[in-house]
């Protein structure tokens, strides 16, 4: 145990001593008024930070600078396309026929149309997607090698929730208060957990406990139907061309009161199941809103691009996109607050949200890679976003929120981050089908000669050789891909093992070493205790 206790305030240390620099302070401050759990908050809006501007230096180094330099400003003058303030809310009007969406991209730019824009849009896309992805696995990762470096047992979780529970950073009585409060509350979990599978139910309890949970999970697709069969209706109903505000605010105040009210119905299904542990209960609403959000947002891209018949939808996807994160971004301060402020004008104190409050930035940061393609502009809308939820967010909850019950372990986040990587998983498959299969006849890929996006590979391989066409036409065939993809399915599926077998065997040899120490600890007491001659003895 102790060596365990060791190897966790080490752990602890040598993270400390590593830690990101930028807002350090705040979150530190957070941490100190409102305990670790708040603080995790802040740290993954640091993260989501930190994605966004590696996506943000991809789109301005190789995409938006070269055509803002060579664009044709002149183009956008006109006397009936006019400059309002209303279009910076819109995306149209100057705003849309400019380098700020898809429509105001062209085919190669440079002096002598030499860059060729219509290669680096989509592999500027396709880069920084796959580059935030195994960014994404590799803190997952971490986060596994340090579950695996630390204690395994339940029996030891309990010895080290009590040595190194305590969140030393806090600094206010309230937090302290709530601080104990939360530590008794994880105990009863780890209690639960040991005792759980020792507790029999009665055969008419287990009817009934299934039977609640069944009826639960039947509300939760009820829920989602409706969702579904309510964002169809409004994008169907609404165009693209039209000027009233339920054509043009329509689709997207629609998918965010879904995706903010919805969640909160889906909250109170756990109130007529019989969860023994409060972790699986929060790790069941988590998941049912996730997917809930998930299927919302897929629901809607696909609608849109089944139901658009203009000549560049390309453009109507980005200005629904870029309204959409300016909605999400007040959607997602509201989550956050949840009117504390309001409270604290009566002299009271809300706890803030936490689950509800990451899985809206999830949710926010799945609608920036897929509409990022559309708009350019929204990896710099993502980045304003995320200041000021953080700016906002930190000033407000200092002052009108309490610290939460509920503990959240913000030294490990793979689980929202397993979250995270789901997502840009699902954006990846959806841009994907958008680059291989949606016809496109504007922006960069104008020209008669692209039909789809991925003309651009036929574009590039015309002027290579034979052999290099035919190798090329071989790997991106099905039969060589699907065995690849089995093969590497079989590959993650042998290194779970290999980790598996890993930590059993550090498990065995902890145990072990441990057994050893404690029978030589013995041994040489007892040696002790044999050659010890009283003062009696000797005279």
């Amino acid at each position: 145990l102790s060596s365990g206790i060791n190897a966790e305030y080490g752990e602890r240390q040598k993270k400390e001593r590593n830690e990101f620099k930028l807002f350090l302070k705040t979150i530190k401050a957070i941490q100190g008024e409102l305990g670790s759990s708040t603080a995790a908050l802040f740290l993954f809006v640091r993260y989501l930070l930190m994605i966004n501007i590696f996506s943000a230096v991809l789109w301005v180094g190789f995409v938006i600078i070269p055509q803002a330099i060579y664009f044709d400003y002149t183009s956008l003058i006109s006397q009936d396309n006019r400059f309002a303030s209303k279009q910076l809310f819109l995306g149209d009007g100057m705003i849309a026929d400019s380098w700020l969406f898809f429509k105001g991209y062209e085919e190669t730019v440079g002096s002598n149309y030499t860059y060729a824009m219509y290669v680096a849009y989509m592999l500027v896309h396709l880069c920084s997607i796959i580059g935030v992805f195994f960014g994404i696995l590799k803190t997952i990762g971490n986060d596994i090698v340090r579950e695996g470096s630390s204690v395994g047992s339940q029996e030891k979780s309990l010895a080290m929730n009590l040595f190194c529970g305590w969140d030393y950073s806090i600094n206010s009585n309230e937090a302290i208060k709530k601080q104990q409060k939360a530590t008794r509350s994880n105990f009863k979990d780890l209690l639960c957990e040991l005792t759980s599978s020792a507790k029999k139910r009665t055969k008419k309890e287990i009817r009934i406990m299934y039977a609640l949970r069944s009826l639960a999970w039947f509300i939760w697709f009820i829920l989602v139907g409706g969702a579904i069969a309510a964002i169809v209706i409004v994008v169907d109903s609404t165009s693209s061309t039209g000027t009233s505000f339920i054509n043009v605010y329509g689709p997207t105040i629609a998918l965010t009161l879904i995706n903010s009210g919805v969640p909160f119905l889906i909250q109170k299904l756990t109130l007529i199941e019989n969860y023994d542990i409060g972790r699986t209960e929060q790790y069941v609403t988590i998941s049912r809103v996730y997917v809930m959000r998930m299927i919302s947002l897929c629901t809607f891209i696909v609608t849109l691009i089944d139901s658009n018949e203009d000549d560049c939808p390309q453009l109507y996807w980005g200005q629904e996109f870029y309204k959409l994160c300016i909605i999400n971004t007040a959607s997602m301060l509201a989550i956050l607050l949840k009117y504390p402020a309001f409270l604290y004008l009566l002299d009271r104190r809300n706890e803030v949200d936490l689950p509800s409050s990451l899985m809206s930035l999830i949710y926010f940061q799945g609608c920036i890679w897929f509409g990022n393609l559309f708009c350019p502009l929204l990896s710099f809308m993502a980045i304003i976003s995320n200041l000021l939820y953080f700016g906002v967010g930190s000033v407000l909850i200092k002052k009108c929120c309490q610290p939460p019950t509920k503990r959240y372990n913000s030294q490990n986040s793979r689980f929202f981050n397993t979250f995270l990587a789901l997502t840009i998983v699902i954006m990846m498959a959806l841009t994907c089908y958008v680059i291989v299969a949606v016809p496109v006849e504007c922006g960069p890929y104008s020209s008669p000669r692209f039909e789809v996006m991925w003309d651009t590979m036929s574009v590039l391989s015309s002027g290579w050789s034979s052999s290099v066409t035919s190798v090329i036409g071989t790997i991106a065939s099905a039969p060589f891909i699907v065995p690849l993809l089995f093969l590497l399915f079989v590959t993650i599926w042998f290194l779970d093992i290999s980790r598996t077998k890993a930590n059993l065997k550090f498990e065995i040899v902890s145990t072990e070493l441990n057994s050893l120490r404690l029978e030589k600890a013995k041994y040489l007491k007892e040696k002790r205790s044999s050659s010890h001659i009283s003062p009696t003895q000797s005279r």
